[in-house]
């Protein structure tokens, strides 16, 4: 599964694309396991797509560090963050203090939330320190689904930046991985949801819901239809915007239970699924000089001296 959903993502962003992988499916299906899976060791067979998507990540900067590159004077910078939507707020979960964040829209930066704390990670040992810190504050709670279902959805993003010089150029590219795992998707009546419980159930179907909305509507704009896409619907559809019909390649990995019980969700998770293959992204090559980044400054400063003399 790595070397076909993952492996090609961490590939892209290292070539400057925007990449996104996020699993989709009914509680208990096995999504938390696919991404996150065993993070206390290493070498375990059980470790998720987000370890062995850092490992991939670090080996292949080694290597890139050794080859040709080197006379160019590659360098590379990783930087992540992690939070949660829970309740439709968003949470630092590196900075748990930090509650209710904000979605923030930048014509240069994007889709971004304001104030997300990010650390500089240089080897996957750093990275399992990250996971374990924001896994242990994230929202869990038993359900008759699951006995530690994920109460929220997970978002861990790493912008990988590379620095290189030719021809007296200095030139920087860099990619955004969000590596997303969602709440899972339920019945309330099957869940048994109660109270908190009943609260947390109506939240994460209301973002599902909208994430579904928006699949279809874009499938509609892929094929010629004048649409508006929901993103702002929920907070889930606007951080990953870029991701879905944006600037950005995508895998979505969709997990279903083998329960007869489940067939009703299996069938559901499949139709999203099958809906989601005909999205079209718009997908740019993220690429600057440093000579461009001047221009770009130089360009904003006479600007402002114009508007300061009128």
């Amino acid at each position: 599964l790595f070397r076909i959903a993952g492996m090609p993502m961490v590939e892209n962003c290292m070539r400057g694309y925007n990449s996104c992988v996020f699993a989709y499916g009914q509680t208990g299906s096995g999504k938390t396991h696919t991404m996150l899976g065993d993070i206390t060791s290493k070498d375990s067979e059980n470790r998720g797509l987000i370890l062995r998507a850092f490992e991939h990540l670090f080996s292949t900067i080694r290597k890139a560090r050794l080859s040709f590159w080197v006379n160019e004077n590659l360098r590379y910078t990783c930087r992540c963050s992690f939070l949660e939507i829970y309740n439709e707020q968003i949470t630092d979960l590196l900075e748990p203090s930090s509650t209710n964040l904000q979605v923030r829209e930048d014509a240069r930066k994007g889709v971004y939330v304001e104030s997300l704390s990010e650390f500089e990670v240089n080897c996957l040992k750093d990275v399992t320190q990250l996971l374990l810190q924001g896994a242990s504050n994230r929202k869990v709670a038993a359900t008759n689904m699951n006995r530690e279902s994920s109460r929220s959805h997970s978002v861990l993003t790493c912008v990988i930046e590379s620095t290189w010089e030719r021809e007296a150029v200095i030139n920087r590219r860099y990619g955004r991985l969000n590596l997303v795992d969602l709440a899972g998707s339920e019945r309330y009546v099957s869940s048994g949801a109660e109270n908190d419980r009943l609260k947390e159930a109506v939240n994460i179907n209301k973002s599902l819901s909208t994430l579904g909305l928006v699949i279809m509507v874009l499938v509609d704009v892929a094929n010629g239809k004048q649409r508006h896409v929901p993103y702002r619907d929920s907070k889930l559809t606007y951080l990953l915007q870029d991701s879905l019909g944006g600037n950005s390649k995508t895998m979505i990995i969709s997990t279903v239970s083998p329960s007869i019980c489940c067939s009703l969700d299996t069938l559901s998770t499949l139709k999203f699924a099958q809906r989601a293959k005909f999205i079209c992204n718009n997908v740019r090559f993220m690429k600057v000089s440093y000579d461009s980044l001047l221009q770009e400054r130089d360009t904003e400063v006479r600007e402002i001296k114009e508007q300061c003399e009128d």
